[in-house]
């Protein structure tokens, strides 16, 4: 059957015409929260939305519908799992998911990655690696990533299996962002709610991945807040551009 199509046109995505400028030389304590980004004046202000809505900052209090969040990195590992984990703490609706056709995790070369099929649990991955190596795996962290893992959900999701609906989809990688867009405007439009889907490059490490949770975290927080999401998150993430020193991509498909 052909796709109904829906009054609204997708918009285009953003994407970054100059270098992004580097970014700045954080603190590496991750018991605080990440900067506030969507702060205007400040801090203790928080951030007001041009209609005048009411200050918000990241101690506020989170309304009573959260947005529906989807969170998406290559093998819903790394990236998106410790997003996952924060923003769950923070109240959110939130899933996690990978897009990949198989979960691979780095082995005893990079040329010798651990794969397995999304089936797998992260249970059976840490007993798996636990026995291979128990060495390695501890000291590369993977053991301790499994062992939060499977603390929060059983195992892995692949995103173009879910068919839930998400107001906001946060991805970590551009190859990964094209992946999602390309998957949710090959469905047929069936109510034509919109999904806004954004991303933030993060690198695929422990200590980029816990940065990029919070910096995702912050968002989400932002977004939340506004009175008008359609015609500001823009303007939103315009600013975390240039406060966060990296470069956001941002489109709108529909269900």
């Amino acid at each position: 059957m052909g796709r109904t199509p829906c009054k609204r046109p997708p918009r285009a995505s953003r994407r970054a015409t100059s270098p992004t400028p580097p970014p700045p030389p954080w603190r590496h304590d991750f018991r605080a929260p990440w900067p506030p980004y969507c702060s205007r004046g400040s801090a203790a202000a928080g951030w007001r939305s041009r209609s005048g809505g009411v200050a918000v900052g990241a101690a506020a209090a989170m309304p009573s519908s959260p947005l529906r969040v989807a969170v998406v990195c290559s093998s819903n590992q790394n990236r998106s799992m410790e997003a996952h984990n924060i923003l769950s703490k923070r109240g959110f609706s939130v899933r996690s998911f990978g897009t990949g056709t198989h979960v691979k995790l780095p082995g005893p070369a990079p040329d010798k990655p651990n794969v397995y099929d999304f089936k797998t649990t992260y249970d059976q991955m840490y007993n798996d690696l636990l026995r291979k190596d128990k060495e390695l795996y501890t000291q590369n962290g993977i053991l301790h990533m499994l062992d939060r893992n499977k603390r929060i959900k059983p195992r892995p999701e692949r995103f173009q299996n879910c068919r839930d609906l998400f107001d906001l989809i946060l991805t970590c990688e551009e190859r990964v962002y094209d992946q999602v867009v390309e998957d949710l405007n090959s469905r047929e439009q069936e109510t034509c709610q919109p999904v806004h889907v954004i991303n933030v490059d993060i690198q695929d490490n422990h200590e980029e991945a816990t940065l990029g949770a919070f910096l995702i975290c912050e968002l989400c927080q932002c977004i939340q807040h506004t009175e008008d999401m359609e015609n500001e998150i823009d303007e939103l993430l315009q600013e975390f551009e240039e406060k966060s020193g990296r470069a956001f991509l941002h489109t709108v498909c529909f269900y």
